[in-house]
């Protein structure tokens, strides 16, 4: 009834995981980036020059 199933090229799996994490949380930064109001902006921009 039930089968095994095997996954033969397993060696591509990694990457290929890597690859949709890595797009997932590129896309939730972007999307964070341009939901980002103009005064969160602002303070953001200039956090580095702040002590």
């Amino acid at each position: 009834m039930f089968q095994r199933v095997e996954y033969t090229e397993w060696h591509t799996l990694f990457p290929q995981i890597g690859f949709v994490l890595f797009f997932l949380a590129f896309g939730v930064i972007v999307w964070k980036a341009l939901k980002m109001g103009k005064g969160e902006r602002n303070k953001a921009s200039r956090m580095p020059l702040d002590d």
